[in-house]
């Protein structure tokens, strides 16, 4: 795929903005609605057969479907699916925002008000998922997106497991996701669930408030037995400010065995919203910000943009 190809009759790639699950996305116009698009497309591994390239493309295929019978907030929307020139692209809402590892990257370690925040959104999304039985199985920074109004988007799903699909389309002993989040079953190709992206989960908050994974070697390679041997370090030898009951919580994320890992997302959102921010005043929702921060949605529910609110306001004191 080149910058200016036209795919569909309407949707003009104009740049590369990074690497999905198993192929490129890209930054595109569509032509016929006037607005800016995702489009990943499908980049087979070279060497495949045509098997396993088949094999690809009904997983990719399964992942425009799985996305796209979820509606919520937190979820960037599906608007097409298609085959171009041999090549298989699906067309996503652009979820323009900092993605959680470059959130964390800028403010090295987040404020459990900040951590509790990102955490009970994705708990939301993933709520929403494991309802329709679809497990995300890659749950990592790269995949969560806090846009500039603080709203979380979890992105991705492109390793999706839906778990009531009698179709296998992983082959034997085939790990999908990223070794830093993956869970001990992921690691030892055993069956996963929703508390799989609970274990992913846990990682993502022990890194959010210590600034590092919750496992870690020089040897990347390494890291998967990390995961099924060796036990994390509690969050309170990191972090000597975190709460009793958030390491509490974190611990029982990581677990080894899924049945002793927290039972859905509705229980850990239940334990980590009292870590919440408490509302701010109206006056505070008007004031004008230029950086993500996911305290937002709870500080200013349902605020509007104070951008334009101000503006109506120099209007309405007409000129001086």
């Amino acid at each position: 795929m080149d910058i200016g190809t036209l795919i569909a009759k309407r949707y003009r790639i104009k740049s590369a903005i990074g690497h999905g699950g198993m192929g490129q996305v890209w930054m595109a116009d569509d032509e016929h609605l006037g607005r800016g698009v995702a489009v990943k497309t499908m980049t087979p591994a070279s060497g495949l057969t045509s098997a396993q390239i088949a094999q690809d493309a009904a997983r990719f295929e399964r992942e425009a479907k799985a996305v796209a019978k979820l509606d919520h907030t937190g979820l960037a929307s599906v608007y097409d699916l298609g085959v171009e020139t041999g090549t298989h692209y699906l067309v996503m809402q652009y979820v323009q925002g900092l993605d959680l590892g470059d959130y964390i990257a800028e403010h090295e370690t987040l404020t459990v008000e900040e951590t509790a925040a990102v955490g009970v959104q994705i708990c939301s999304v993933l709520a929403a998922a494991h309802a329709r039985n679809v497990v995300h199985r890659d749950l990592k920074p790269g995949n969560v997106r806090i846009r500039t109004d603080g709203v979380v988007k979890v992105l991705d799903f492109g390793v999706a497991a839906i778990l009531d699909d009698t179709q296998k389309l992983t082959t034997t002993g085939e790990r999908l996701g990223s070794f830093l989040y993956m869970a001990p079953e992921q690691v030892m190709a055993e069956p996963v669930d929703r508390r799989t992206d609970l274990y992913a989960l846990g990682c993502l908050i022990h890194e959010m408030l210590t600034g590092r994974p919750v496992f870690e070697h020089e040897s990347p390679l390494v890291v998967p037995s990390l995961h099924t041997d060796a036990s994390p370090r509690p969050l309170r030898e990191l972090r000597p400010d975190a709460p009793e009951e958030i390491e509490a919580l974190v611990l029982e994320l990581l677990a080894k065995k899924p049945a002793d890992r927290p039972a859905h997302a509705g229980e850990v959102y239940r334990r980590l919203a009292g870590h919440l921010p408490a509302p701010g005043t109206a006056d505070g929702a008007l004031v004008p910000w230029a950086e993500a921060d996911p305290r937002r949605p709870f500080l200013h529910p349902m605020a509007p943009d104070a951008r334009p609110v101000r503006q109506w306001a120099r209007e309405a004191d007409g000129p001086r």
